[in-house]
C-alpha cells in the first residue's frame, strides 16, 4: 500500500510540473513575444534555458532585500507613446523579443509604477532591473 501511495504522489507531483512549465509558453501580443515566469527552481530552470532566445529581459524585484515580485503589470510604449504591448507577468523573470527601436517600459505593482527607457539593438541584448521598496 506505501508503495501505490508513493507513486500516485510521484505522478501528482509530475503532473503539476509538466502545468507548470505549460504555463511558461512565450505569449504574443502586437508582435511582441514575451515569456514570464521563475517562481520556484523549475521555472527559474526554464527561464535560464530560454534567455538566450530573448534579447530583452527584465527582473523585478525588493530594494534591499532583493526578494523577487511577481504579477506586475507590464505597459511597453513606442517612441511616440502608443502602447505596443500590455499584460501581466506572473513571474520575476519576464523576457522580450522587441522589434529594434526605441521604447519605454513601465512596470506597475499594487499602484506604485517605476519606467524605465529602453533602446533595443539588432544583436545586443538589454537587462532592465525594476526595484519597488519595501512594503
Amino acid at each position: 500500500m506505501y508503495a501505490l501511495r508513493s507513486w500516485v504522489l510521484i505522478l501528482a507531483l509530475a503532473a503539476q510540473g509538466g502545468a507548470m512549465a505549460a504555463e511558461l509558453a512565450p505569449r504574443t501580443q502586437n508582435g511582441v513575444v514575451y515569456l514570464s515566469g521563475g517562481i520556484g527552481e523549475d521555472e527559474q530552470r526554464a527561464m535560464q534555458a530560454a534567455r538566450a532566445d530573448y534579447p530583452v529581459r527584465l527582473t523585478f524585484s525588493t530594494k534591499g532585500s532583493g526578494e523577487y515580485r511577481a504579477d506586475v503589470a507590464i505597459t511597453i510604449l513606442d517612441r511616440a507613446g502608443a502602447v505596443v504591448a500590455t499584460f501581466v507577468s506572473p513571474g520575476p523573470l519576464c523576457y522580450l523579443k522587441l522589434a529594434p527601436g526605441s521604447y519605454r517600459v513601465v512596470a506597475s505593482l499594487r499602484g506604485r509604477e517605476l519606467t524605465q527607457a529602453l533602446a533595443v539593438q539588432p544583436l545586443a541584448a538589454r537587462e532592465l532591473y525594476f526595484y519597488w521598496d519595501p512594503e
